[in-house]
């Protein structure tokens, strides 16, 4: 898909250009347009380039769901992702329910794991375990966020994979950007652009280099996908709360299905440093928690992000026309262990924000931030609570002695509040 477009205009037999006369037998050397010879006529191509209300970079979660919602306002929008879809995307996969709500549409059984998450175990430094029953929506990332692109492409937003952001240059007219796609290079100008591309956001990074990321690595998480004989129970999530294995959230087990149809298991954990070790320690002590035999590992998945995730500008919205969603906005919430309900949450409120803007007149970044409100004070809270400010797991334990009761009947209050709620003031849990 080039998005330069031509209009075939017929213009005579014969040229004449800065007062010269071109026959229509040697027209190869007119400048400035392209042409055309057929029956004896001349045909001059005048080139455009396309132009866009909106152009979305990244196709994981927020971005479509931004795309989606920028489409269904009459807004004439491209959503960019880099990738061929369905792609590779290691991450949890694991939703509350109401997750669907802020999609606004509901998700396909063929887009869901065949096992259904209903029941949580958590187990805290001291040997403590709680046990309870909560729902929650299990889906591998590669044919779900496909789903989600298609999904912005069905309300009518142009929908462009295995293309490459390369840059962007504003100019008097808005933001020309610049792509790598699948026919070449080529070029698109638009009033509004949304960075969607996640914990290296690639938009973030040329408005605000210097803010927000360090050089190399500020952590990394790491999966292993396994078959096993033994006491794990398919329904439900596992949650090990121990510093020495995970000092971001909680390690983590739970059934998956991949691409060819069966169910496995996933073990995981994330780290700033030596997360492999930190698996393999997590990985070894899951087989003796839980009796497992005949194990064989047919699988792994990571991701490193150098995102500071202490630093007080990790949460960054955008500035002008520049708008910031998901992971790139920094929402990434590691106290909750989850970031996809924010991330699909932002896209929302950032196209509902860019439709407020075209018919206010008012500046889309200050609305945004005004509906925005709410997620970014819930996310700094627990970005300021988060256990990397905790040094060994005494400091956790008692983090959780003090707060755990209080977390889970503020999850009951809030699951039961938010199906009472909007999708747009949905908020996020636990």
């Amino acid at each position: 898909m080039m998005n330069w477009y031509a209009k075939r205009v017929r213009i005579s037999r014969n040229i004449t250009l800065a007062g010269k006369h071109y026959p229509t037998q040697d027209h190869s050397y007119l400048p400035g347009f392209l042409f055309e010879q057929e029956a004896g006529f001349i045909y001059r191509k005048e080139i455009f380039m396309k132009e866009y209300d909106v152009v979305i970079i990244g196709g994981a979660i927020a971005g479509p769901v931004a795309a989606k919602f920028c489409a269904q306002q009459n807004l004439k929008t491209l959503l960019i992702e880099q990738f061929e879809v369905p792609r590779e995307k290691p991450c949890s996969g694991i939703q509350f329910t109401y997750f669907e709500k802020i999609i606004g549409d509901p998700i396909p059984q063929e887009r869901l794991c065949n096992n259904t998450l209903v029941k949580t175990e958590m187990r805290f430094p001291n040997g403590q375990v709680l046990q309870g029953k909560f729902p929650m929506v299990n889906f591998m990332r590669d044919t779900f966020d496909e789903w989600l692109c298609l999904l912005a492409q069905s309300y009518g937003s142009d929908f462009q994979d295995g293309t490459k952001f390369k840059r962007f240059e504003e100019n008097s007219k808005g933001t020309l950007v610049y792509l790598d796609g699948k026919n070449g290079a080529e070029t698109v100008q638009t009033k509004y652009l949304i960075d969607a591309t996640g914990m290296r956001p690639v938009i973030r990074q040329q408005l605000r280099s210097d803010t927000g990321f360090q050089k190399g690595s500020s952590g990394a998480a790491l999966n292993y996908y396994f078959t096993a004989d033994g006491d794990l129970e398919t329904d439900k999530l596992y949650q090990v709360w121990n510093i020495d294995y995970n000092n971001m959230m909680f390690a983590w087990i739970y059934n998956k299905t991949l691409s060819d149809g069966k169910d496995y298991w996933v073990v995981g954990t994330g780290y700033d440093r030596d997360v492999t070790k930190r698996l393999d320690a997590f990985f070894d002590h899951v087989k003796e928690l839980y009796n497992l035999k005949n194990v064989e590992v047919v699988k792994k998945e990571g991701y490193s992000s150098s995102m500071v995730m202490s630093g007080i500008s990790r949460i960054w919205l955008g500035e002008g026309n520049f708008l910031m969603v998901g992971d790139a906005a920094g929402l990434i919430d590691l106290t909750r262990g989850v970031g996809m309900d924010a991330a699909a949450l932002s896209g929302r409120l950032a196209g509902k924000a860019i439709g407020l803007a075209e018919k206010t007149g008012k500046p889309v970044i200050e609305i945004y931030k005004r509906l925005m409100k709410r997620l970014v004070k819930q996310t700094s809270e627990n970005q300021q609570r988060g256990i990397m400010s905790f040094q060994n797991n005494d400091d956790l334990q008692a983090f959780l002695d003090k707060g755990v009761m209080k977390m889970g009947m503020n999850m009951m209050l809030q699951s039961r509040l938010n199906k009472l709620r909007s999708p747009e003031k949905q908020v996020m849990i636990p």
